[in-house]
């Protein structure tokens, strides 16, 4: 199965980087010391990146928990009669709620790709080194 994987672009310490998954995830068993030799800048880069992404995503978990809490004690508070369900909607409902709430949701879907970018990139590795050590048996 041939899949064409577009490259992502991030920022990484200040910089505009993209990087193209096809040409780092690929294997060229021409260049197999060449590739292990690189592996270890790349993979540190794409581990931060995915890093700062997951960082960001709990940030923006406890800032939306927050957001919640302080809208559903407002409401709470002006009026005591209305049932927690009905609160509970109406806190969901809040601007500000949604608006970390939908930044959380980019965040989880960032640090999701470059959770498995990594876990790719680890994966292409231990088949890196098998076969190297396969090509020196031989």
């Amino acid at each position: 199965m041939n899949v064409d994987i577009k490259p992502i672009k991030v920022k990484y310490n200040g910089k505009d980087i993209t990087i193209d998954i096809q040409k780092e995830l690929s294997i060229d068993r021409n260049k197999l010391e060449t590739q292990l030799k690189d592996s270890p800048s790349s993979y540190f880069i794409l581990c931060s990146i995915r890093n700062q992404y997951i960082r960001r995503r709990d940030i923006l978990a406890r800032e939306r928990d927050e957001a919640y809490a302080k809208a559903f004690t407002f409401i709470k508070d002006t009026n005591p009669t209305w049932n927690n369900d009905y609160v509970t909607n109406k806190a969901t409902c809040n601007h500000k709620y949604i608006s970390i709430s939908n930044r959380y949701i980019k965040a989880v879907e960032k640090a999701a790709k470059f959770i498995d970018l990594c876990r790719a990139y680890e994966a292409r590795e231990g088949i890196l080194r098998t076969l190297s050590a396969n090509s020196r048996r031989s």
